[in-house]
């Protein structure tokens, strides 16, 4: 309720909430991909991109904590149905 009063219409509600679920969904470190993979050392999430590129250019270190990771350690993730 309080956001409503805040906003002042429904629809400026509802789009700020999209716009809140989008954030959370897409990758922290390139800002642009949705989030479909983790890092199973902290269970940090990123897009598949995003943490293969940093495997391939040898830097093995989270983007979030600075855990170190190997090949086996970053694996897809799939939300949906």
């Amino acid at each position: 309720m309080k956001k409503i009063e805040q906003a002042g219409t429904l629809d400026e509600v509802m789009l700020e909430e999209i716009r809140e679920y989008k954030e959370t969904l897409t990758c922290p470190s390139c800002k642009v991909k949705r989030k479909d993979a983790v890092l199973t050392k902290c269970f940090h999430v990123f897009c598949w991109d995003c943490l293969r590129t940093r495997y391939e250019t040898r830097q093995r270190k989270c983007p979030k904590c600075n855990a170190a990771f190997g090949a086996n350690d970053y694996h897809r993730l799939y939300l949906g149905s």
